[in-house]
């Protein structure tokens, strides 16, 4: 019923930077939610904002800390469900518990792992009370994410009884795909990782054609606009890492994104243009009928997709970008990419005294001194790429083996320049807008959350 987009490319690897830029059609050099000390607080026109001026019903469903309300994401929603602090979902999933953990000041919060079914069970309620209204709905899952287990009814690839396990590991070992695990796996590891990662795609796959099933019952299937897609991808070895967050190879930069228009337009269409989850603001604004109000908050960075449909001239030339840096002690990352070639560029952050001082503070606070020893292998590549710039012909490399930065001086020299004309537009388009100040700090229990997710 929908369009596949072949070819979407998200502007970072990791989570926080890429749901501002869904929500605000702005890329994180524009909005600035970055790292993990920027809270989304940005005054850039949002599309929860737009949408609930306009008359529609706003709702937000989100599984993971770093969507969390305190952290801004609520702005503009009528509602705005954390579902990692419930505490009905915490007496039914794994959590993490502050005061268990001795965190003080944080004593009885309980951290939740939602699973979709959770979400389903929070949105369905919430889309029939509102089944006569307009109505944008923000659902976030994170099935497909470390840790991979899925639920017993969706083992088709993985075993409960660990077939797929390493014997050679030494005994206790943790089998399922906990961030522990992932961290220190190697090559042998990866087809029981896809395994397990495969088994989430399929549950969540099921969880979302129950949600087309309600919008069914509801009868306002055929008037939704029903995006489908992810905010980065999965490294399983391919550039011997594993997980996300790092260098944007394709791997985590490239994600799916199916698109199902009201009333059946374009259904069944496959598009191979370059496209950007930074189009989803305007591709909701158009279908709403709200694009041409919504003039002010345009921006030459993004397009349509629906206009993309219907003018594919619009795509002629394209390139998508990225940028990735969750922590000032890790290496930002930022890339270019046009249908053929990709320009990938490594800023790492000076090295003194004073930063390794830092690291080493970091490392304690966050007791990862002995997760290093245990897995030295994943911090030195997640850290120290040999490389500081990368160019790839993905036409004839489409895995991203060769480096080219010394036999094709001249297309360097031109993706070099797109990639400096595109930061300088960032700089000039984030100082249009006036943001507010706030100062966040994860709490304790959410910092221990986010570790569950791999996030260090």
């Amino acid at each position: 019923d929908g369009v596949l987009f072949e070819k979407c490319f998200t502007s970072s690897t990791w989570t926080r930077p890429v749901a501002a830029s869904i929500l605000t059609g702005a890329y994180p050099g524009v909005h600035r939610t970055r790292s993990r000390s920027d809270a989304f607080v940005t005054n850039l026109p949002r599309l929860s904002e737009l949408l609930r001026d306009a008359g529609f019903a706003t709702a937000g469903f989100v599984t993971i800390g770093h969507l969390d309300s305190e952290l801004g994401f609520a702005r503009g929603f009528d509602r705005y469900d954390n579902l990692f602090r419930a505490p009905d979902i915490a007496a039914r999933r794994e959590v993490l518990d502050a005061s268990h953990e001795g965190l003080l000041g944080h004593k009885g919060e309980k951290v939740a792992l939602p699973r979709a079914e959770d979400v389903n069970e929070r949105l369905f309620p919430w889309l029939a009370e509102h089944q006569s209204d307009s109505t944008f709905s923000f659902v976030w899952t994170i099935d497909t994410h470390v840790p991979f287990a899925p639920p017993s009814g969706f083992r088709r690839f993985s075993s409960q009884e660990g077939e797929h396990v390493d014997r050679r590991r030494a005994p206790g070992h943790p089998t399922a795909g906990t961030y522990a695990d992932v961290r220190s796996a190697g090559a042998q590891d990866r087809q029981r990782l896809i395994d397990l990662y495969d088994d989430e795609i399929g549950y969540a796959d099921h969880q979302i054609g129950l949600l087309v099933a309600h919008l069914r019952e509801l009868g306002i299937y055929e008037d939704t606009l029903l995006i489908v897609t992810g905010d980065h991808g999965e490294s399983f070895y391919e550039h011997g890492l594993y997980g996300h967050g790092h260098a944007p190879f394709d791997e985590v930069i490239h994600v799916p994104l199916i698109v199902k228009l009201p009333r059946g337009a374009h259904a069944g269409e496959h598009s191979s243009q370059l496209v950007e989850l930074i189009d989803l603001y305007d591709t909701v604004l158009d279908v709403g009928g709200l694009l041409a109000e919504a003039s002010a908050s345009s921006s030459s960075q993004r397009k349509s997709l629906v206009s993309l449909l219907e003018d594919g001239s619009q795509a002629l030339g394209r390139r998508v970008f990225s940028e990735t840096r969750s922590l000032s002690i890790h290496n930002r990352y930022l890339s270019v990419r046009t249908d053929r070639w990709k320009y990938i560029a490594i800023e790492r952050p000076q090295r003194s005294a004073g930063t390794m001082a830092s690291v080493f503070r970091h490392l304690l606070q966050r007791k990862m001194l002995l997760d290093i020893l245990r897995a030295p292998r994943h911090f030195v590549r997640s850290y120290f790429q040999r490389e500081n710039a990368y160019l790839f012909d993905l036409e004839n490399d489409p895995e991203e083996r060769s480096n080219l930065i010394a036999s094709h001086p001249e297309r360097l020299e031109e993706l070099v320049a797109e990639l400096g004309a595109w930061q300088a537009e960032n700089e000039r388009l984030a100082a249009q807008s006036s943001d507010s100040t706030y100062d966040y700090e994860e709490s304790e229990a959410i910092k221990r959350h986010l570790e569950s997710l791999g996030y260090e």
